[in-house]
């Protein structure tokens, strides 16, 4: 079965054990992308042992029953290309980039590390130390910290609660035994599509790929549990104190809505004005501009599969003013919304900038993913900007008032201050 709704060289093919072929056409450069997405990813990892997921994915190019890890390696470095297995909450990814005279050994690649892997123990042990490794040094980040402890207060044991690339605690946990369970589990063709950009041919394509993946046996799927985070009934914080540093590091939001939710595009033109720029949103011009208190204020809602988060970011050396501004700055969005310029001016930076989100290669793959991840729908490209255009003011304000919840915020900072320094009142302070 083929579809093509749009009118980009793009389509999608499906194959009877129900494996997605999506062809993004694009002959200008002597290249060719690939992706295997698997429709589950770290909202999927066992209870405790956080970062299976990407672990999986790292062991499928790490060797199969036929090629060990250093072979696919010295084969990648031969043909120029890169080869590479990622997790986020929402999916696994295998992503391979050669010239196009080098397609047929890609798919070879890709192929044999979807249906043969090893899960070599040897290569398990480096990647478990590689793990462990970019785990224990999150402390010298403290964007990252700051975000996990968030992530952890917002979700609370429920999917994406845990960070995707597993902590200190985790890691040592994973077995061999897990990987091959959340392989066997997950990594099914109906559970799965493929994506090609570049210097490919749609016909050429299917064939080769039905050559190879067609006789995948597909199974049922079990899908994450669903996810329903609770709104604390006041502002909970959590303050970590570090005499080392000189700048303090504050995220704080609350559950937000499903990627698919009716009213995420307008949620996104409503945060766009808030908070999508360190210079031209309310919060950046409140907080950086006018107040001189950050380089960076922004605010965000995640799109996932299940219920993201909304985040409020910012970096600051007063924390106590930048808090109070941030915080005054999202109660009037919630309590008036938006003006109608700033709508306008919002639809045109989204309608501006989209047609050079997928003007890359990379790009390309990232829109294409996230369109059939979401089950967008072939139109998807083409339509977005005219569905920009299509939100009115009432929505945005609308989703101004039923999206942020003033008052029921987690919130986490980082730096060299105490509770007693940040001015916070009428909030539980988390121990």
């Amino acid at each position: 079965m083929a579809s093509s709704a749009s009118a980009l060289p793009l389509y999608r093919d499906s194959l009877p054990n129900g494996l997605i072929v999506l062809t993004y056409e694009d002959h200008r450069l002597p290249t060719a992308s690939f992706s295997l997405v698997c429709r589950s990813g770290a909202a999927c990892d066992p209870e405790g042992k956080a970062g299976t997921a990407a672990l999986t994915a790292e062991m499928l190019t790490r060797g199969t029953a036929t090629m060990s890890g250093d072979s696919i390696s010295s084969l990648v470095e031969f043909l120029g290309g890169d080869f590479h297995g990622s997790a986020s909450g929402d999916f696994m990814d295998l992503s391979t980039q050669v010239l196009s005279k080098d397609v047929p050994t890609a798919l070879d690649l890709l192929a044999d590390a979807a249906l043969h892997p090893a899960f070599d123990p040897k290569e398990l042990k480096l990647a478990l130390d590689r793990f462990l490794s970019g785990a224990q040094r999150i402390k010298d980040s403290p964007n990252q910290q700051v975000d996990q402890e968030f992530i952890k207060l917002v979700y609370q044991g429920l999917p994406y609660g845990h960070p995707n690339y597993g902590d200190t605690l985790s890691i040592p946990l994973i077995k061999r035994e897990d990987l091959l369970a959340f392989y066997n589990t997950y990594v099914k063709p109906n559970n799965c599509f493929i994506i090609a950009v570049g210097d490919v041919k749609r016909a050429d394509l299917v064939a080769a790929v039905t050559q190879r993946l067609g006789s995948w046996t597909p199974a049922q799927v079990p899908q994450p549990k669903s996810l329903t985070a609770t709104y604390p009934d006041r502002m909970k914080v959590k303050v970590i104190t570090r005499s080392d540093m000189n700048q303090t590091y504050v995220e704080f939001g609350h559950p937000g809505i499903t990627a698919t939710d009716p009213d995420m595009l307008a949620t996104r033109l409503m945060s766009y004005i808030l908070g999508g720029s360190a210079m031209n949103s309310r919060l950046g011009n409140t907080v950086r501009e006018k107040g001189g208190l950050a380089y960076d204020v922004r605010c965000w809602f995640d799109r996932n599969t299940l219920p993201g988060a909304y985040h409020a970011t910012v970096q600051t050396a007063n924390p106590k003013e930048a808090i109070a501004k941030m915080l005054r700055v999202i109660q009037v969005m919630h309590d008036s919304g938006a003006a109608a310029a700033e709508l306008e001016k919002a639809q045109n930076y989204y309608t501006g900038s989209f047609p050079l989100t997928y003007s890359s290669t990379g790009g390309k793959r990232s829109q294409v993913l996230t369109m059939e991840l979401f089950h967008y729908g072939m139109d998807w490209l083409d339509k977005f900007p005219d569905r920009v255009r299509a939100v009115t003011l009432d929505q945005v304000n609308k989703a101004a008032s039923d999206h942020i919840k003033p008052g029921k915020y987690w919130m986490v900072i980082l730096g060299p201050v105490t509770k007693e320094d940040l001015g916070l009142t009428d909030v539980e302070w988390i121990q």
